[in-house]
């Protein structure tokens, strides 16, 4: 079976990887099969989810059909009616790299099917995770699109005869209205991959006829997992408000009273500092679990291990930029540099076999990061 696999993430499949995210593409490309062609598979298929609930001009409605469909994938007629769904909005305004997924959606499907059925019950739980997390999406933010929420400012504003103040009577975001609601959301959507990839890594030990005892838990797996879409929300924070989308809870914003509508507004992210400042730490804070789950990875498997540090690394970069950045302005989105990336590649191989090497490089990006936190300077990067 081990050739069929290297053939899955090969070719068109293989590029479009590549150009949905560019950072898992090099994080994927280095495990060994099976884990490889199971994880690059798990993403597209979630990959492709997430990408109907983003296009605009698709109803509420449609979404939640597609994923109700998705979480029946096993079922042929549920396949066949998701794959025309799908097929139908291919069309539709998106990233190069996003409409080919949607065009190739079926080789996707196809490359799933041929999995034996022991190895597609692995999905289930990453699938209906994601799913559950994208439906909250639907359902708290059914509307919406790219032009539907741009600032409105008072008479004269934009001309300098005054400041700029929101006409908070226009149409604004909607908005999470609890942290708990925020928190649940990311353990589905960033959670449910963390422990999946958990569970392959699990079956692989198992192939090769060593024990999985030692290996993180599940949980740990969960919260790293739910870090990483945490800085994923904040570094696109200036989009999604843009498409009608607060994921920061209104029980925040009631601390700094204010409105979702008033984020459209970069310089307002003054006042909000504290409240990105509170969600940065709460993903720090479950970034630190990866030193235990790092030295539980035997360090004979280093491509598992680089699999891991890299993604962590890399988020942590994120959060560097993000604390310097104002995520408010669609302009200054954080963005880790090429260089950066590569560089951090460069500097991996003591961190394979020394897990006191990879926790003095944690840690001093930790200690970089929270000082960045602490005295970030939002204000001097607003418009």
């Amino acid at each position: 079976m081990e050739n069929q696999e290297k053939a899955h993430l090969s070719g068109e499949i293989k590029t479009i990887l590549k150009k949905v995210s560019r950072t898992l593409y090099l994080s994927l490309n280095i495990l060994p099969e099976p884990v490889r062609s199971s994880m690059g598979l798990g993403y597209l298929l979630c990959r492709a989810l997430d990408t109907v609930v983003d296009t605009p001009g698709v109803q509420a409605a449609d979404k939640l059909e597609i994923i109700f469909l998705a979480r029946g994938l096993d079922k042929p007629d549920n396949s066949a009616a998701l794959l025309k769904k799908i097929r139908s909005l291919s069309a539709l305004p998106a990233p190069q790299g996003e409409r080919e997924l949607l065009l190739k959606f079926g080789k996707i499907l196809s490359i799933y099917s041929s999995f034996p059925p022991e190895d597609r019950a692995v999905f289930s739980g990453l699938i209906h995770g994601v799913s559950s997390g994208l439906e909250m999406d639907v359902r708290t933010f059914p509307g919406g699109g790219p032009s539907s929420f741009a600032p409105v400012l008072s008479p004269g504003a934009s001309e300098g005869r005054g400041p700029a103040k929101l006409l908070l009577s226009e149409a604004g975001p909607a908005a999470f209205k609890t942290a708990r609601e925020l928190e649940l959301y990311c353990a589905r959507t960033g959670g449910a991959p963390g422990v999946f990839w958990t569970r392959l890594y699990r079956k692989a030990l198992r192939r090769s006829g060593r024990s999985g005892s030692t290996f993180p838990s599940e949980n740990g797996a969960e919260m790293i997992g739910s870090a990483l879409q945490m800085i994923n929300i904040l570094k696109d924070m200036a989009g999604d408000l843009r498409l009608g989308r607060c994921y920061l809870p209104q029980e925040d914003l009631d601390s700094r009273n204010m409105k979702p509508a008033e984020l459209l507004l970069p310089s307002n992210m003054g006042r909000l500092r504290d409240i990105t400042a509170k969600w940065m730490y709460w993903a720090l804070d479950r970034l630190d679990l990866c030193e235990a789950f790092v030295s539980a990875i035997p360090k004979s498997e280093m491509a598992m291990r680089a699999a891991v540090i890299w993604p962590v690394y890399w988020a942590m970069d994120t959060l560097e930029e993000a604390a310097h950045s104002n995520l408010l302005d669609p302009a200054d989105r954080p963005r880790v540099k090429r260089s950066r990336i590569y560089t951090t590649i460069a500097a991996t191989p003591p961190l394979l076999l020394s897990n006191t090497a990879f926790a003095r490089g944690y840690r001093f990006r930790r200690e970089t990061l929270i000082g960045s936190i602490t005295g970030g300077n939002y204000e001097g990067r607003a418009i």
